[in-house]
């Protein structure tokens, strides 16, 4: 269990006490945490439900892409501490995360299943994946043979068909493709949430708020995918607070800054207070209009003095309640 990190719930079931905790597994990467995801964290709380178990999520840190193909490693959506909180909001109690590293893949399927799933401290009672899921050394590991894994040890097994909208395959490469090409709508319909991006405040030009009198916060994140250059109404999530926000995307040409760089800028419409050093979620609901030069500081300022307007009125209506 050494490889094994847990993020368990405060409170927690009678079934997290004692001596021997009686478990249903749901094993993938999950990364974003998607509709098939949830499908897959749904069967797991049933059958805990039905066994008196704790339903548990386990996961992989990093993603074994990123270990077997290190030359090519994959853009997360989320970074693990955000799939944790995903899968503990989508109903895992806890939440398990394997240490994977270039020994760990080359373990034998059968060695493989071995050294996540057979210890003292728990008496597993289920299992969940995917039914495409693979594992092992080469992947070698399927369905099959972890169906045969779970009855010869009496353990309820169910592999979850892939889950379609619009004809398409929902997986993790498909949201990252329709964030990055600026089809939120389509993201937003995968996750079953709008897309959010996670990262912390650093300081960027500090133009926006000495000639634009529009302070922004400037976001580094290490996980998640940028949709495509431009201006977005958004919700900015600071300590469990939705607050409207106006988001740039881009290099601020405007300003001609020498070796700019491409940044993710959040105005938060009504918010005061130093933000610095803080993490931030960035919830893109509508993209507004491109990046573009403008002739003047001035220029843009009237600019910006219209977008908030628009996301004034976005929020208005998104969130208008009608009378009775």
């Amino acid at each position: 269990m050494n490889d094994i990190l847990n993020f368990s719930m405060a409170g927690s079931s009678p079934a997290l006490q004692g001596e021997r905790r009686r478990l249903v597994l749901g094993i993938g990467v999950f990364d974003g945490v998607h509709l098939g995801h949830r499908r897959i964290i749904e069967e797991v709380v049933k059958l805990a439900e039905r066994s008196g178990a704790v339903p548990t999520a386990l996961t992989f840190d990093p993603h074994p892409r990123a270990v077997l193909r290190p030359e090519e490693p994959p853009a997360l959506l989320v970074p693990l501490t955000e799939r944790v909180r995903l899968l503990r909001e989508a109903g895992a109690a806890q939440v398990w995360v394997i240490r994977f590293s270039p020994e760990f893949a080359a373990l034998e399927p059968e060695d493989f299943l071995a050294r996540m799933l057979e210890c003292p401290e728990f008496e597993l009672c289920g299992i969940c994946v995917g039914e495409s899921w693979r594992f092992g050394r080469g992947g070698r590991g399927n369905r099959e043979l972890l169906d045969d894994y779970a009855r010869r040890r009496k353990i309820d097994f169910i592999a979850c068909p892939e889950v379609r909208l619009n004809g398409e395959v929902i997986s993790s490469s498909a949201i990252r493709r329709a964030i990055a090409s600026g089809r939120l709508d389509a993201a937003e319909a995968m996750l079953g949430r709008p897309y959010r991006l996670v990262g912390k405040v650093e300081y960027g030009y500090g133009a926006a708020t000495s000639r634009l009198d529009c302070p922004t916060a400037n976001v580094s994140f290490s996980a998640g995918v940028l949709p495509p250059d431009g201006v977005y109404a958004a919700a900015a999530i600071r300590d469990g607070k939705a607050y409207p926000a106006a988001v740039n995307i881009g290099f601020a040409p405007t300003f001609g800054w020498k070796q700019a760089v491409r940044r993710l800028e959040v105005h938060l419409l009504d918010f005061s207070g130093n933000l610095y050093g803080s993490e931030l979620g960035v919830e893109f609901l509508s993209h507004l209009r491109e990046e573009r030069s403008f002739s003047s500081p001035e220029e843009l300022k009237h600019q910006i003095g219209r977008d908030i307007a628009r996301i004034r009125d976005f929020f208005a209506r998104r969130y208008h309640q009608p009378e009775e």
